[in-house]
């Protein structure tokens, strides 16, 4: 194969792992899209301290957040692979922007396009996350509070024995004439 030869394969391959990397970020910019709607309604939950919503969508934002681990592998691997293309000296894998400087365009334009709006989405979801992680330890905390108030209440009221469990008082025996 003349150099001319291996040089096409090598642009083909490394367009297509371009374009494979590609369809990676805009499945992670979809997830962190969804993420960022479970946190909205994540937040709605809290708000009306619905604790059996905040766990099912606790259960959702799981799933999908393995999805974003299993794709970000998947990132490493093909940015492994182009470095090892496009920079076969380099010390450690290339980033996002040093493959979308090292290809051609329109390739280059779409991977930056592709990789900003991800950049921004994510510290968007990052900052409502954070919101939302607030908001949760100060619903877990009002609980905690109301479940104290309670247990003082009860607690004086006699309502639980030394021993934790609900006390029945004592047992008194009574009649009652009603013929009178």
């Amino acid at each position: 194969m003349s150099s001319r030869e291996q040089e096409s394969t090598a642009l083909v391959s490394v367009d297509e792992l371009v374009m494979r990397l590609e369809q990676i970020l805009r499945s992670q910019q979809q997830d962190y899209e969804k993420l960022g709607q479970l946190i909205e309604r994540t937040r709605q939950a809290i708000r009306k301290a619905d604790i059996n919503a905040i766990a099912d969508l606790c259960q959702e934002e799981n799933t999908i957040a393995q999805h974003v681990t299993e794709l970000e592998k998947a990132r490493l691997t093909l940015a492994g692979k182009l470095t090892e293309m496009l920079d076969p000296t380099a010390s450690k894998p290339l980033s996002i922007s040093e493959v979308a400087q090292a290809i051609d365009e329109p390739n280059r334009s779409r991977m930056l396009q592709v990789s900003d709006e991800l950049r921004s989405t994510v510290e968007e979801v990052r900052g409502s996350s954070r919101i939302v992680r607030a908001a949760a330890d100060a619903l877990a905390r009002h609980m905690g509070g109301l479940l104290q108030t309670v247990q003082s209440a009860l607690s004086r009221a006699r309502v639980y024995s030394d021993q934790g469990r609900i006390a029945t008082g004592a047992q008194y025996q009574f009649c009652l004439d009603l013929k009178g």
